[in-house]
């Protein structure tokens, strides 16, 4: 059993918080329809045989049931100027439908929504889940990548705040 930590969870946010990451939407869509949409900024690649990512997502998020059903999973890497799609999917109180609202998407394999203005997009199914304290880690086997370069740097996320690749330098 692991002992208790010197330290708060606020200060373990903000030790992390130094570690620039990309920026991610994920959408995902269950044989009902019900659909999930939110901002991931966990995101790795795993496996290129097979073709494999992974994305940590709280157990408590409101889209954690939807993406637990879904038959299928899309990862969208998001540029530089989609912040504002960023911000929307990490509203907490929408539903997943809500938080596709006024945001330009398409129906993908399996009707999973897919976001035409992103710079490169992998979508699968779910392979495994592993479950890590209050998150989960949801490995998805990849059968569809689309890449359309925009020339726009990715977005990313450093110390709480969404930045140019160039404004997470040191201090």
């Amino acid at each position: 059993m692991m002992a208790e930590p010197l330290f708060d969870s606020a200060e373990f946010r903000q030790v992390c918080g130094h570690f620039p990451t990309g920026v991610t939407a994920v959408t995902a869509v269950t044989g009902a329809g019900e659909v999930a949409a939110l901002t991931v900024n966990s995101f790795t690649s795993v496996s290129l045989r097979p073709p494999k990512v992974l994305f940590c997502v709280t157990s408590h998020s409101s889209s954690f049931p939807v993406l637990m059903a879904a038959d299928r999973i899309a990862i969208h890497i998001l540029s530089q100027n989609q912040e504002d799609v960023a911000r929307r999917f990490a509203t907490s109180g929408l539903s997943g439908a809500q938080r596709l609202d006024g945001v330009s998407w398409v129906p993908g394999p399996d009707s999973v929504p897919l976001l035409p203005g992103t710079p490169a997009i992998l979508a699968g199914r779910r392979d495994e889940v592993i479950t890590s304290g209050d998150h989960v880690i949801v490995l998805l086997d990849v059968d569809h990548v689309h890449l359309k370069p925009t020339g726009v740097p990715a977005l990313s996320f450093y110390r709480g705040r969404f930045v140019a690749p160039s404004d997470a330098a040191p201090e």
